[in-house]
């Protein structure tokens, strides 16, 4: 194994084993001049197998309630938001009982997806000689700290406050720090988007104010810096992308020696072996231990190094004519994207969506000059494996969730039957259970390319009706003419109507026509 930056290492070729880690997922964001409107969107994939009723996905809304975490929450809970969760234990923070939200957005206009740090957690330090800097006993864990920042933040530089106040522990449960090996992207009204890389007692923060290309080797190497202890763009002067697939990427040193990001040698994946080898460094973290995390980290950058300017569609699947994909192929995705189409079934575990994904989300919102200060945020949520899933629109500022997204998950898992190969809907880790198969058919799925046939023909059909229906509402919605009274019950009123619509298509296999 590679040794840490205090020692020196020869340009040797390292071999780590890979044994998955429990939760995964993958994440990419944009704002500014990378989108198609100036607004910001963000993307997740969320995968999980730890938990046998882990898939059973959940939108649910949490309002706002004035509590406190501790003695250091100078906020408490003022904003009330729509999040995703899951029944069973991954949905429930264990210190305080309360549902944890593993994406969401607030009804402020602040947007955040979330990703598990490998490279963050207290087995990396200590394994490597460095102190653990989380208190695993009574610090927050990751999922508390999305709902803190939900229903406390709406503006970016009040995340990092957030941080800082919860490093030593912020009076939370007697703490001395949190529990947290996390990574989170988070977007504001103004158009402000950041990625914070969050270990127990220290982050980093890392400003959207670039656009990461390959370079001559095919790499994604350029350096990602600390932000949070610089000065930040204006307001509204964010602009650029960037993407998270499971390991830290800000080259920051903490106190105690400890790297937050190590990139010494190239990382590839050899014989489902991740490997080190030579003296140029790729943009991967070299103590990644997970085949899949480095494998998608160039698979999400390939979509996000393209072309097109990015907008929700971009991120749940969309017609780029031949610019993105060539003459006779061109739909982009990120949510749902398995690789090249058509092909023989394959294997999906290093795909950007693989047969672990439980949901999707992509979350788009505001910038200024837009009306109802961040309440037109808006929250797509796909309630099982994306590839084989709708993805449904959301706002958080309406107060609720419509009843029909509440078994969801039971509608896409009936779906996904037709494309793997198993018997029991429960989990019981990587390769048994819902995962037993780990190929996907891929006729069934999509008769082909993407969205030819199969499921994905009347599936993507569904999303394009709800597209269309959407962009026209929000446009109305930007003239700005409705009381905050008004556009609350309007908002209830679409997204239930649209969700009903939805889920009786999916169901049937059918496109609505009008």
């Amino acid at each position: 194994m590679k040794k840490p930056l205090m020692a020196t290492a020869a340009a040797l070729v390292t071999v780590l084993a890979c044994t998955p880690p429990a939760h995964a997922s993958s994440s990419a964001i944009a704002t500014g001049m990378s989108t198609v409107d100036g607004r910001p969107v963000v993307w997740k994939n969320r995968d999980h197998w730890s938990t046998p009723d882990g898939w059973k996905v959940v939108p649910y809304h949490q309002p706002a309630d004035g509590s406190s975490f501790g003695s250091g929450d100078r906020y408490t809970s003022r904003y009330g938001y729509t999040g995703v969760s899951a029944l069973g234990s991954s949905g429930v923070d264990p210190i305080t009982g309360a549902a944890i939200p593993w994406a969401g957005a607030n009804d402020r206009g602040l947007g955040l997806v979330q990703v598990a740090g490998h490279t963050l957690t207290s087995a990396f330090a200590s394994d490597r000689g460095f102190p653990v800097s989380q208190d695993l006993t009574k610090g927050m864990t990751g999922g508390y700290l999305n709902h803190l920042v939900l229903s406390r933040a709406e503006h970016v530089d009040q995340v990092e406050q957030l941080l800082r106040d919860t490093n030593g522990g912020g009076g939370f449960n007697g703490s001395t720090s949190r529990n947290t090996s996390t990574i989170i992207s988070v977007f504001d009204r103004w158009g402000n988007a950041a990625v914070f890389e969050i270990d127990g007692d220290s982050f980093t923060r890392d400003n959207i104010t670039s656009e990461y290309v390959q370079d001559a080797d095919g790499n994604y190497a350029a350096p990602h810096t600390d932000d949070k202890d610089a000065a930040n763009p204006a307001d509204g002067a964010y602009s650029g992308y960037d993407w998270r697939n499971n390991f830290s990427k800000v080259q920051w040193t903490k106190p105690s020696g400890f790297p937050y990001f190590v990139d010494d040698q190239t990382t590839t994946v050899e014989n489902d072996t991740v490997v080190n080898n030579g003296d140029t460094p790729d943009g991967v973290h070299d103590w990644e231990d997970s085949t899949s995390a480095v494998m998608r980290h160039t698979r999400t950058g390939i979509r996000m190094d393209d072309a097109h300017k990015k907008d929700y569609r971009y991120f749940i699947q969309k017609e780029v004519r031949s610019g993105g994909l060539g003459t006779q192929w061109s739909i982009e995705s990120l949510a749902k994207n398995i690789g090249d189409l058509p092909a023989a079934d394959k294997s999906t575990g290093y795909h950007v969506n693989r047969f672990v994904s439980t949901f999707g989300t992509v979350i788009t919102g505001s910038k200024i000059g837009d009306p109802y200060e961040g309440k037109l945020t808006t929250m797509w949520v796909a309630l099982g494996e994306p590839t084989v899933s709708v993805f449904v629109p959301l706002f958080p500022y309406a107060g609720t969730t419509p009843a029909e997204l509440a078994d969801m998950y039971l509608a896409t898992n009936a779906k996904r039957h037709l494309v793997y190969d198993y018997t029991d809907d429960d989990s019981c880790g990587y390769s048994c259970g819902r995962n037993a198969d780990h190929s996907i058919n891929t006729a069934a799925l999509a008769g082909g390319y993407y969205g030819e046939g199969g499921i994905q023909k009347y599936a993507f059909g569904i999303e394009n009706w709800a597209f269309d229906r959407y962009d026209a509402f929000i446009a109305d919605l930007r003239t700005g003419t409705r009381t905050p009274a008004q556009l609350k019950t309007d908002l209830a009123a679409w997204q239930q109507s649209i969700a009903q619509t939805v889920k009786t298509h999916y169901i049937n296999g059918t496109i609505p026509t009008s």
